[in-house]
């Protein structure tokens, strides 16, 4: 059975923080709570700027400090949030998170084809793998695309 928690994935991109406020937004209406995860890595090697696994995990709580309070400006009725800094994989950490939870939600990046071929998505990754249901959120500033409406319908072949 699910708690009454709803695990968001939070960075710095737009789509992040859209997802955080859309998580707040969906436990005051189911009267949950939300625990805000923002997931790092420390790369001594690769890191700019040689920074300290310490730098980065405050960084990383400073994110998400930052990430509700100006979610708190949009979402004006009062909702538990619960901040959880923790370094690994994005996607393994997620889906840890959300184990026991009654949702899962995460933004999509922009990024292209060979992005994702080469890093890989968490978003699909999330919506593969999880236990509990997934709501990915679009960048707000999306570009809307039409969809071209075919007069026959697309039949399989096989």
């Amino acid at each position: 059975m699910s708690s009454n928690e709803i695990v968001v994935g939070v960075d710095e991109s737009e789509a992040g923080r859209a997802a955080l406020v859309w998580a707040m937004e969906e436990a005051v209406l189911r009267g949950a709570t939300v625990t805000a995860v923002n997931v790092w890595s420390h790369e001594p090697l690769s890191d700019f700027a040689f920074t300290t696994t310490d730098a980065v995990r405050e960084a990383s709580e400073k994110l998400l400090d930052d990430a509700v309070a100006a979610a708190r400006e949009k979402v004006t009725t009062a909702v538990g949030v619960q901040h959880v800094s923790v370094s690994g994989s994005p996607t393994t950490r997620l889906l840890e998170a959300a184990e026991n939870a009654a949702l899962l939600v995460v933004g999509s990046h922009r990024g292209g084809l060979v992005r994702e071929v080469m890093l890989g998505s968490c978003s699909a990754a999330c919506v593969r793998h999880a236990t509990v249901p997934v709501v990915v959120i679009p960048p707000p500033n999306r570009v809307h695309r039409r969809h071209v409406e075919t007069e026959q319908p697309i039949v399989p072949t096989y």
